[in-house]
């Protein structure tokens, strides 16, 4: 059965439904939801993959140290620095790629220069 509501109960009723539309996305968009969560899990798998790479690299060295086949040596604290600048660099590019707001692509940059400035360090020592 068809209503007719007329030009005033169209208008009702768009008002209505984006009203309806508000209340039920009130706490964020579900898709926008899930594109952060992305973008976080982007950003703890690289910190896990670079922290588990120091790990077995901790091992390696130290059942060859007697060789001297590894002369040089890094700071940690330079290599964990490395490792959150990344990670943060990858979360935010991320949420860049994906939701296109500039704030996070000015975010990224920033931790961008601060893992050259790492990279510098760890060239340097």
């Amino acid at each position: 059965m068809k209503r007719k509501l007329g030009i005033k109960g169209v208008y009702y009723e768009q008002r209505r439904n984006t009203k309806k539309s508000r209340e039920e996305n009130r706490h964020g968009d579900e898709l926008e939801k899930a594109k952060k969560e992305t973008a976080l899990n982007n950003g703890y798998f690289i910190a896990s993959l670079f922290l588990s790479l120091l790990a077995i690299g901790n091992v390696i060295i130290l059942l060859f140290r007697h060789y001297k086949i590894f002369s040089k040596r890094i700071d940690l604290a330079d290599v964990l620095w490395f490792i959150i600048f990344l990670s943060s660099a990858i979360e935010y590019g991320t949420k860049y790629v994906y939701l296109k707001q500039k704030r996070d692509l000015f975010i990224m940059i920033f931790w961008l220069l601060g893992l050259a400035g790492c990279l510098m360090s760890i060239a340097k020592s």
